[in-house]
């Protein structure tokens, strides 16, 4: 079946500053409904609410991708960002202890700097491939394997040196330790070669969670999977509402946001845990 591909550059629709507003506001509601639970229970919707986010801000990694400058640059960004904020997470999880099992696990940078390594590697072993440079495409593509089952030597690594392990998911971006795993990893590759046609993308995400809900229906019904995949569909709209416009610049809001507003909250559950 052949269709007509539909730009993502129009005028019409929100801008792409507004749907990371729009994402950021999301996603506060979410970690305020995860540390808020460290001192009592909170709403639920809030946390579903919150699964919209994610994918809204993979959908601008892929795009920051295609636009950026200097892809080298974009990826260090990300990378150093995940690191640090993996460093962060120790800090207040050993400083700033809450309740009920809770802990800081957030890590989306990784997660970003993920996607635009495969993203990457896809390019070049594609490109590797159509020049007859079949070796380096072999290169690229156990490059992908490497990374992706790196999860095995590190789980081995587990009894003999937790040290090393520790350092592994400090360092190394791997598609299965990530924020999201896999799963969001793949979105992103999706996202990525859905990009020109709104309803590719819109076929695309709803196939691929239909997929991931009926692998979870094989093993167990669960209303809570069900709920959670059809909230992260929520995110479609606000996708396909892109307008193809950067918007405002502020690029470094989120850099900076992130992981403010993730310490402010972690701390603030600590010390009121302490008092309550």
């Amino acid at each position: 079946m052949q269709y007509t591909a539909v730009p993502l550059e129009r005028r019409n629709g929100l801008d792409g500053f507004q749907l990371k507003l729009i994402a950021l506001v999301i996603m506060t509601i979410d970690h305020i409904y995860y540390f808020g639970y460290s001192l009592t229970d909170m709403p639920e919707i809030m946390t579903l609410i919150g699964r919209i986010a994610a994918p809204i801000f993979v959908f601008f990694v892929t795009e920051g991708f295609v636009h950026t400058h200097s892809r080298g640059k974009y990826l260090l960004r990300l990378y150093i960002g995940g690191v640090l904020m993996q460093i962060g997470n120790l800090f207040v999880n050993i400083c700033f202890p809450m309740q009920n099992g809770v802990i800081v696990l957030n890590g989306i940078f990784t997660t970003m700097a993920v996607i635009v390594i495969y993203l990457w590697w896809i390019e070049n072993m594609r490109k590797a491939w159509r020049e007859h440079r079949r070796g380096c495409a072999v290169l690229y593509a156990l490059a992908m394997a490497a990374l992706l089952l790196s999860i095995v030597p590190v789980q081995m690594l587990l009894p003999v040196s937790p040290l090393a392990v520790q350092l592994a998911t400090i360092f190394v971006p791997s598609p299965v330790w990530c924020e999201g795993s896999v799963l969001i990893v793949l979105i992103g590759i999706g996202f990525y070669y859905c990009r020109n046609s709104k309803r590719a993308i819109a076929i695309f995400y709803t196939a691929f969670l239909c997929a991931v809900l009926a692998l979870q229906c094989l093993f167990s019904f669960d209303w809570e999977v069900v709920r959670s995949v059809f909230f992260m569909w929520l995110a479609l709209p606000f996708i396909l509402s892109y307008n193809g416009q950067r918007g405002r610049g502020m690029k470094y809001l989120f850099y900076l946001y992130y992981p403010a507003h993730v310490y402010i909250l972690a701390i603030a559950a600590s010390l009121l845990g302490r008092v309550w």
